[in-house]
């Protein structure tokens, strides 16, 4: 394959890449057609591929382990394929490591993204589809949708104050995003929010170390909350049930999505408690939840396959070690050896986004969700350019 080829070949990848990321806001099931698209052509670069790989080793050892784990649970299980499907997006998504990252595409990415899912909010509202109350926006979840726009208006705050990128369209885009945000009435992606805002502010501290300390993530925060709570919006309505918690009596809150969660908690607390090894297997939670259910009295709760915590959830379902395997990955994907130390903040706050995201929702549950962060996070880790002629020839000259 001569250098023309590669360059058609990285555009064709780039530009699938492109439109799998923008249908997220539009129609997830023709995104999966672009991702599928984006998959294939990585994969004819199977060259490059591998020799990216190899750059890769500590990364893809830690996949491969917690794939070949969950495979070995599933079989002592007896688990069917697709309780396990999800667990190997890790391993099936690795050719996407191949899309080149570009600040500029990035950041016209984002921008399309918001627009695209600005339409589609109100072209929704204008034909009555819309519910206002839980938007849900492209995903089957309103919990999906909101952890999605949550994460690309952190990474606009990002580019905005770390990168200093103070265009017009990036501000509106994080507006965009965070209204959108509001509009799901989800409350777990403020969590993963403040986090990051706060790591952000301590990155940018560190960077510009003796130019003086900025406050504009602080600042952000505080303007953050005080709109949420000072605006009506389907999101404080939701905060404001907090305030009926009793852990004494979780079966008796009034609010079913916290009856819900607290439930779960002590179902799947009190389970692993007796099978931290192997765990019950992933096909087996709902129907033992259910069981339990039926003893204690149903309390309007309806059992699941899963527990709205991955954490929680998979050590369940796998035992321990498919949890602390799963770190190995988190802990290698932000790994670098890069000394470019923005493209480090930035996977850094896409993990905090995650990782903060799986302490409500078990991401593995939802593909859309687990997808869109693991293309995300391989598209912001490699990013290889595409080769000059002496590049190439030196690749050549290895491979042959």
């Amino acid at each position: 394959m001569d250098i023309k080829e590669h360059r058609y070949l990285e555009t064709s990848y780039v530009v699938s890449f492109s439109l799998y990321f923008i249908f997220n806001f539009y129609d997830r099931h023709i995104a999966s057609i672009f991702l599928l698209i984006c998959l294939f052509l990585c994969l004819i670069d199977f060259r490059r591929l591998y020799e990216l790989i190899k750059t890769k080793k500590e990364l893809v050892t830690s996949i491969i382990l917690f794939s070949a784990y969950i495979s070995l649970s599933g079989f002592i299980h007896n688990s069917p394929l697709h309780e396990l499907d999800n667990y190997y997006r890790f391993l099936f998504l690795l050719p996407l490591l191949l899309v080149p990252f570009n600040t500029n595409h990035f950041v016209l990415l984002i921008t399309v993204c918001a627009f695209v899912g600005l339409m589609q909010a109100i072209l929704g509202y204008s034909n009555d589809t819309l519910d206002i109350d839980r938007f849900s926006g492209t995903a089957n979840g309103a919990i999906t949708y909101a952890n999605m726009c949550a994460t690309l208006f952190i990474i606009c705050i990002y580019f905005i104050f770390f990168k200093n990128i103070r265009s017009i369209s990036l501000f509106a885009s994080a507006i965009v995003f965070f209204v959108l945000m509001i509009l799901t009435g989800t409350r777990g992606p403020l969590v993963g929010i403040i986090i990051a805002l706060l790591y952000l502010t301590f990155a940018a501290n560190k960077i510009n170390e003796g130019r003086g300390f900025s406050a504009k993530p602080l600042m952000l925060i505080f303007f953050l909350v005080v709109s949420i709570i000072m605006i009506p919006n389907p999101l404080a309505e939701r905060l404001k049930e907090m305030k009926q918690i009793d852990f004494e009596k979780p079966l008796e809150i009034k609010s079913k999505s916290l009856r819900e969660r607290l439930y779960y908690l002590d179902f799947g607390t009190t389970q692993l408690s007796e099978n931290y090894l192997i765990g019950i297997g992933p096909q087996n939670l709902e129907s033992l939840m259910s069981k339990s259910l039926d003893q204690k009295g149903n309390y309007g709760i309806f059992a699941r396959d899963h527990l709205h915590n991955e954490f929680l959830d998979i050590s369940l379902k796998f035992g321990l070690v498919s949890l602390i395997l799963l770190f190995f990955i988190y802990y290698f994907i932000v790994k670098s050896k890069s000394k470019d130390n923005d493209k480090r903040v930035l996977l850094n706050i896409i993990i905090i986004m995650l990782v903060s995201s799986q302490l409500t929702q078990s991401q593995f549950a939802h593909h859309q969700a687990i997808t869109f962060f693991i293309t995300m996070l391989y598209f912001v880790n490699t990013g290889p350019r595409i080769l000059n002629k002496t590049e190439y020839d030196d690749l050549s000259i290895k491979k042959n």
